[in-house]
């Protein structure tokens, strides 16, 4: 530019880049009376980058096109690891999720426990029974939603750079998704031992390695569940706030199809389908008969004139069967690994980008 007659030479120390947005504006081709575009055309400048162009679009001979035999550069065990270390100090430095969960799931734990100081030890009546068993719904239903609540913002974020990041070719949805669920279990472990530690011995429950380990397990995939639930919602909906309406509607429903309130005997027929299908239902199943399914004392119980074993209380008033543990452990696990594939299947098929 500074060949051409007129232009002003630059100054020293002055950006080149506004140098070049001034002496070629429109305002100046109009004081000197030409045209750039075709001041450069007539230039050997032109005539050698036109030259140059043309020598380089000719590949020589034998040559062969650009082949990459993977889209991706790293094979998909390299791009799960990356994304995996992504994931882990995404989290690790998100304290304001990590403890706001942590603190509430405390919180929480200690106000069951002192509310339901030793009630567990109480077994003299129906009441009582029910007294338990509505400690342990409530607890983990407060602590599962919230659970599902506090992820819901961290997926709509890390989702706006995983778009970004797989546009650019880095790494799969599929390696992506399966990173992020993975990553949550170390979290979701820590947060139902201390739980679990903290309610089982407040409320007094029964000394037992088997009902000790049963009640972590059951409440460890509840909140592991709820967790992937809220990670679902994100993934169907294009923003957080959506996602809480969503996921939102379903807890009334968790609610009156738990067997808690509405026994399974008692729900109509033609609503039995749903309770099925309810994983909080069958949370609570797990957590009564882990407690009481083996249980042979007997509780007063109101309009009975001979005093039921709780095992066969629970039966019949519940509908649970204590030798039904092993298809509760096998669908709690159910939901848990349906929510996560969900997640990563929404992930990987909807795009809520608006640009």
């Amino acid at each position: 530019m500074q060949a051409i007659p007129g232009v002003p030479r630059i100054k020293e120390k002055y950006n080149p880049a506004t140098w070049m947005l001034e002496v070629s504006s429109v305002a100046t081709e109009a004081r000197l009376g030409m045209d750039f575009a075709e001041y450069y055309k007539s230039t050997t400048l032109y005539q050698r980058n036109k030259a140059l162009v043309k020598e380089l679009s000719t590949p020589p001979p034998g040559a062969k096109d650009l082949y990459f035999p993977t889209q991706y550069s790293q094979a998909t065990w390299g791009q799960f690891k990356s994304c995996l270390w992504k994931q882990w100090w995404t989290y690790w430095r998100s304290p304001d999720y990590n403890l706001v969960r942590y603190f509430f799931t405390l919180a929480c734990a200690l106000v069951v426990g002192t509310i339901f100081w030793r009630v567990g030890t109480k077994r003299e009546s129906s009441t009582d029974l029910l007294t338990v068993i509505g400690a342990m719904y409530t607890s983990v239903l407060f602590v599962g939603i919230n659970n599902c609540s506090t992820v819901q913002p961290v997926v709509a974020i890390e989702r706006t750079v995983f778009y970004r990041e797989r546009a650019a070719g880095m790494y799969s949805a599929l390696t992506y998704a399966i990173a992020q669920v993975i990553v949550e279990i170390p979290y979701v472990l820590v947060q139902t031992m201390y739980y679990t530690l903290i309610v089982y011995a407040m409320v007094s429950f029964q000394w037992t390695t088997v009902k000790f380990f049963w009640f972590f397990f059951v409440n460890f995939f509840s909140f592991l569940y709820f967790t992937y639930y809220g990670m679902m919602t994100v993934s169907i909906t294009p923003n957080h706030e959506v996602a809480s309406i969503f996921a939102a509607a379903f807890y009334a429903l968790f609610n009156l199809f738990s067997g808690f309130f509405i026994p399974r005997p008692s729900i109509p027929k033609w609503w039995i389908w749903y309770y099925w299908i309810c994983p909080v239902a069958w949370t609570v199943y797990g957590l009564i008969i882990g407690q009481y399914g083996d249980v042979e004392e007997t509780i007063k119980v109101p309009g009975m004139s001979i005093d039921p074993m709780i095992k066969s209380y629970i039966q019949d008033h519940f509908g649970y069967d204590p030798n039904f543990k092993g298809p509760v452990a096998a669908v709690l696990v159910g939901f848990t690994v349906l929510f996560a594939f969900l997640y990563a299947y929404c992930i990987k098929k909807l795009n809520f980008q608006m640009r």
